[in-house]
Order: structure tokens, then C-alpha cells, then sequence
């Protein structure tokens, strides 16, 4: 398989036409440009979606039918390059893209213009292009329209999160998956590990003066809502697609981009998954180890009445106290603890058990980053006499920890 998809590439990569198939003069009238045989039982095809050259092309991956027989309607996933909104190219998916036909999809791996060639919506509204154009050919490249999928890394992250935002006349895709996606553009700015910062005086560098110089040519301050726009974290509904987010705990985007937007799921009812790594690794540089989960998230997503549901993650909440404290009016409690697996980005609720047994949230506490745990560490000030029950609890990325209860005794 390994050699087999490594020949495919290369094929792909340098343009060889194995065969040209007559099916192309009768389906001119889609944009195809080329048709070539690239694994046995697989064709890709060349189309375009725009009239703006190779940067508004697509590549189509699916098996050899005769000429004028429709295909049979199948899901699709439609892969989006990274490459902060500057340079790639759609070839970068081109092995996975081969393995979702390989496995009876369809793939699509998409070109869009870059920051160089045209400022902010001009990605976001090339990736939609391509989407619509899929959905509009889907009975000729036995799609079907209602089971399609996004997976995206880095930038390509951030537009694959921006096509499950539906837009007039088009439905979104019906499941994401990105690796080190961006989903709260202002935020990046002020996130250091993309080189942003939150003071007046500072000045942005790397990944955060390219967006701000290079992709959107301006400041939040001055359009505010071209970054909200540009914000699949802001723009969440109550038909948001199925989210599966990748990221490390200390590479170029921050996996605070990932926990904002499974926030926002979250709360408008929608399902979503958050896989933080320890280490550095960036998006393409995890790429491979996660191709397999992110198929059956897909699958999950867009099959669901033949595929079993993603797994939640199992956590665990610690909540380093005795099971009973004994406090003083005035006097500073400390509550600290980790979560297991790592978590950083998201948060912990602080707890409080009411006399009618109900749980409620005194507030949220942000989970910090150890050198082998995130952790949290906070304190609560009594302030009258009597007795609480505590504890802390983590929720997110689909899954739930709850720490044991401390019984706090004051006097």
C-alpha cells in the first residue's frame, strides 16, 4: 500500500497522464481540464471552478466507470492545503486523497488564491466556490451532496472550519476535521506562539504579521467584522457541523483556536472532539498519524447509520485536598490539580454542591501548561461559617472529568 500510494503521488505530482478516457469531451461542460488513471480502479480529474487559473482548480479522486454511466452517490471529503494562507498547493493531499478512493469515496483536494494574489475573503470565498461546484456536479461525480466532508491543516484548517458555516444557497459540509486550525482570527493576534501580542506598543511578528499585513490587510480595531467573518469560533449555529480538532501543546498555533470552537459547539448543542499532543508538531507534521482518526470521525459524521460513533475521551479531573478541610473565615483555600490527557487551552468549573443537592458553577479556571501535566490552581476566599462541598470538573472535546468532592468546613 505504502509503495503503491507513493507511486500514485509522484504520478500526481508531475502530471504523467496514464490514460485519457473519453469520458472527457462529454463532461466539457463541468470545467474538467484533465482525466488520468492513477491507481488501479482510480481516476483523477482536473477541473476548474473559476477562471482564475490553477489557483482556482480542483482535483477529483474516484474509481473508472464508462463513459456516460452515472456513478453511484457515495460520500466525499474535500482536502484543504495549509501553508498560512501564502504558498501550497492541492497535491500536498494527494496520498490520503488516493486512500479515500482507494476505501469507495470520493476525494477532492482543492487550490484557492493566495494572500499574495487577492486580501481577505478572496480564500474563504474560493473554498466555498469549490464546495459549490462539487454540490453542483455531485450526480456526475457520484457525490452525495448531503454526505461531505472538510479536512484541512493549518490555514486549510481554518477554511475547512469556514465551510461548515452555511452560506445563501449553499449547504455546509456535514463533518470538519482540522489539524492546528484556526478558528478565532483576533485571538491569534494575540496568542505569542504566532507571534501576536496583547499591549498597544508591541508589534506582531510571524504568523500573526502575516495575517494581519499579508491576509486580511488591516487591524480588528479597524474591521472588526471581516475578522468575525473570517471566525468559524463566531459563527457556531444550532446546525454547525460535527468538529474533530488536532493540535500540539506548543507549536505555531496555540490550542486555545481548538477549545474556542469546541466551546462554541458545545453550547449550540453540536458534537465535538479535541485531540491536544504533547511536543511541537504542526499540523503536516502530524499529518499521517492521524489520517486514520479523522476517517472514522468522518465516517461517524457522515454514515452514521453505518459506522460507530467516534469515541468520547476518557478524562481524569484531580483535585489535590483531603476529602475533608478544615478553613478559616478570610482565609484563602487553595484548589489545584491536573487533567489527564493534556488539555491546554481549555478549562476546569469550580463547583459548589447547593443544599437541595444541585451542582453549580462559582466559575471557570484555566488550565495552565507543566513540563508533563496541564494543571489549574486557584484559590476561594470563605466568607462566612459553615460547610461546602467541592469539586472540579472538566468538560470538553466530547468528553467529561470529575474530581472526587472535598468537604470545606469553615469557622
Amino acid at each position: 500500500m505504502a509503495r503503491r500510494r507513493a507511486i500514485a503521488l509522484t504520478a500526481a505530482l508531475v502530471g504523467v497522464l496514464v490514460t485519457a478516457l473519453p469520458a472527457l469531451d462529454a463532461r466539457a461542460d463541468t470545467g474538467m481540464r484533465s482525466e488520468s488513471v492513477v491507481a488501479p480502479g482510480i481516476v483523477k480529474q482536473t477541473h476548474a471552478y473559476g477562471t482564475g487559473g490553477n489557483t482556482q482548480t480542483l482535483d477529483v479522486w474516484t474509481d473508472v466507470t464508462e463513459p456516460d454511466v452515472p456513478r453511484t452517490p457515495r460520500p466525499a471529503v474535500v482536502f484543504v492545503h495549509g501553508g498560512s494562507w501564502a504558498i501550497g498547493d492541492k497535491s500536498e493531499w494527494a496520498s490520503h486523497a488516493l486512500e479515500v478512493a482507494e476505501r469507495g469515496w470520493v476525494a477532492a483536494s482543492i487550490n484557492y488564491r493566495r494572500s499574495g494574489d487577492a486580501p481577505w475573503p478572496a480564500q474563504r470565498d474560493d473554498a466555498s466556490a469549490a464546495l459549490a461546484y462539487l454540490q453542483r456536479n455531485a450526480a456526475l461525480l457520484g457525490i452525495d451532496r448531503d454526505r461531505i466532508g472538510a479536512i484541512g491543516d493549518s490555514a486549510g484548517g481554518h477554511l475547512a472550519a469556514l465551510l461548515g458555516v452555511a452560506r445563501p444557497g449553499q449547504a455546509p459540509v456535514r463533518g470538519v476535521v482540522t489539524l492546528s486550525g484556526v478558528n478565532d482570527l483576533p485571538g491569534l493576534l494575540k496568542q505569542p506562539s504566532s507571534g501576536g501580542c496583547t499591549t498597544s506598543s508591541c508589534g506582531y511578528s510571524g504568523l500573526a504579521l502575516r495575517v494581519s499585513r499579508d491576509l486580511m490587510r488591516c487591524l480588528p480595531a479597524s474591521c472588526g467584522e471581516a475578522y468575525r467573518q473570517g471566525s468559524a469560533g463566531a459563527l457556531v449555529t444550532s446546525t454547525s457541523p460535527a468538529t474533530l480538532a488536532f493540535n500540539s501543546e506548543a507549536e505555531l498555533i496555540d490550542p486555545r483556536q481548538a477549545w474556542v470552537m469546541d466551546t462554541a459547539l458545545r453550547r449550540a448543542g453540536r458534537a465535538s472532539r479535541v485531540q491536544v499532543f504533547s511536543g511541537s508538531l504542526h499540523a503536516r507534521g502530524y499529518q499521517d498519524k492521524v489520517f486514520e482518526p479523522a476517517m472514522r470521525f468522518l465516517a461517524a459524521a457522515l454514515t452514521p447509520e453505518t459506522a460507530p460513533a467516534y469515541p468520547r475521551p476518557k478524562v481524569v479531573t484531580t483535585l489535590d485536598l483531603p476529602s475533608s478541610v478544615s478553613a478559616r473565615r478570610g482565609v484563602p483555600v487553595r484548589f489545584r490539580g491536573v487533567v489527564r490527557p493534556r488539555a491546554y487551552g481549555s478549562s476546569v468549573a469550580l463547583q459548589v454542591r447547593g443544599g437541595d443537592g444541585v451542582w453549580r458553577t462559582l466559575r471557570g479556571v484555566p488550565l495552565l501548561r507543566g513540563q508533563y501535566d496541564t494543571y489549574y490552581d486557584t484559590t476561594w476566599t470563605p466568607t462566612r461559617a459553615g460547610t461546602t462541598v467541592w469539586r472540579t470538573v472538566w468538560t470538553g472535546g466530547g468528553g467529561q472529568g470529575i474530581s472526587k468532592t472535598v468537604t470545606v468546613v469553615t469557622r
